[in-house]
């Protein structure tokens, strides 16, 4: 890598524009420059330090930056140095856990292999427009069900496809897909379109769409890529109605675009993040506001907030991973849902820390505490399919 491009990779880091991995790479060599750089405390002048360090980092562009980090141990003076601000933070790389702090002591996760519980799997109930249900969990590749015009199967990578029989059926109803705590599930519904289901979430749609337009309803969490679909009067809208809780938040207006959407109960917004397209987001009170290609809407009490987005980070759950750069409780929301656990957070549970780092959500969950344990700030127990969490 030249001495430009690290500059501008710098700069991006900087700028927010890096993925989670590009910044955990980053931020693991400033921390070996760091403790290279080493200072007598009381003398520091912090602000110089992390100029020299930078600068050492541009002197030795011939060094490719890591892509694992051994364990390391720094002092109390290079934690106040690292500039994203975090209390203890975790490099994991492919399911794999290297440090970027650990505490004095090695503490480690440990539970018994027959306690454990593993990572969830693709596993939904489908309702169809008479209100018979069907278990998409066994082990059924192909036909499924028909509905009026239409022929539901089931591929072999587990994706739930509609395919249209009759191009003009005489009635059309409403399905819903649902994921419990601890399943995804994809489908394709009859436009085309293509949702992948978070756990815990729901998507109802219309066995056959309206000619001007195609709505549905989303609780949950949901990634979308939206076909285009030409009509009459030119493109054929796509609107996704968000319901957190049992109140609808929000409408998305699409054409053909791909998004993400997190309208759980228990997060404090709702997130809606663009990365390809153009979205309209219309509000309750009828106000719209349009989002570009990286950015990421906020929405509390009809408050919107617009901002720059870590899409890496947003669609992680999509592509298999978790990504923590967030605090402990956001980090453990999303561990509860995907384990199917409880979450009980006793009175020395740490109240800010702040993690940061990625692993594979097929590992068991003694994996994934573990290395949040070894940061040393705080301690799990599980019990059956509670986790209990303390200092």
């Amino acid at each position: 890598m030249s001495k430009l491009n690290v500059r501008q990779f710098i700069r991006d880091y900087l700028d927010g524009k890096l993925s989670a991995k590009q910044s955990a790479r980053l931020e693991t060599w400033y921390l070996l420059k760091a403790e290279e750089s080493s200072t007598p405390e009381p003398q520091i002048d912090y602000v110089g330090l992390e100029a020299k360090i930078w600068s050492k980092i541009l002197d030795e562009v011939s060094e490719p930056l890591p892509d694992v980090l051994k364990v390391k141990k720094l002092n109390n003076t290079y934690r106040k140095l690292i500039t994203i601000g975090i209390a203890a933070s975790i490099l994991l790389i492919s399911g794999v856990g290297y440090l970027l702090f650990r505490s004095k002591t090695n503490d480690q996760f440990v539970v018994a292999k027959q306690y454990d519980l593993p990572a969830g799997t693709n596993k939904a109930m489908l309702t169809l427009s008479d209100g018979s249900v069907i278990d998409l969990n066994k082990d059924i590749v192909g036909k499924v069900a028909t509905e009026a015009g239409l022929e539901i199967t089931k591929a072999k990578d587990g994706t739930l496809v509609y395919t249209t029989t009759d191009a003009k059926p005489k009635s059309a109803g409403f399905n819903t897909i649902s994921t419990p705590a601890g399943g995804q599930y994809a489908v394709i519904l009859p436009d085309g379109s293509k949702v992948w289901l978070n756990a815990g979430s729901s998507l109802k749609y219309p066995t056959t769409f309206a000619k001007n337009e195609r709505s549905v309803i989303l609780t949950g969490e949901g990634y979308f890529e939206v076909a285009h679909v030409d009509g009459i009067k030119g493109r054929v809208p796509f609107s996704v109605s968000v319901v957190k809780g049992n109140s609808q938040m929000q409408k998305l207006e699409v054409l053909g675009t791909h998004f993400n959407i997190n309208a759980y109960a228990d997060e404090p917004y709702v997130k809606s993040t663009l990365l390809e397209g153009s979205v309209k987001i219309v509000l309750n009170d009828g106000k719209t506001r349009l989002l570009k290609p990286g950015q990421q809407a906020k929405l509390n009490n009809q408050n919107i907030d617009i901002q720059s987005a870590d899409t890496d980070m947003e669609v992680a759950w999509k592509k298999g991973e978790f990504v923590f750069r967030e605090d402990l409780r956001s980090a453990m929301r999303k561990v509860a849902r995907w384990y199917n656990v409880e979450v009980v957070y006793d009175d020395t549970a740490p109240g800010n820390l702040i993690l940061g780092g990625w692993m594979s959500r097929s590992t068991n969950i003694s994996e994934v505490l573990n290395h949040i344990q070894l940061t040393g700030k705080v301690h799990f127990k599980l019990e059956g399919r509670r986790v209990i969490v303390s200092k």
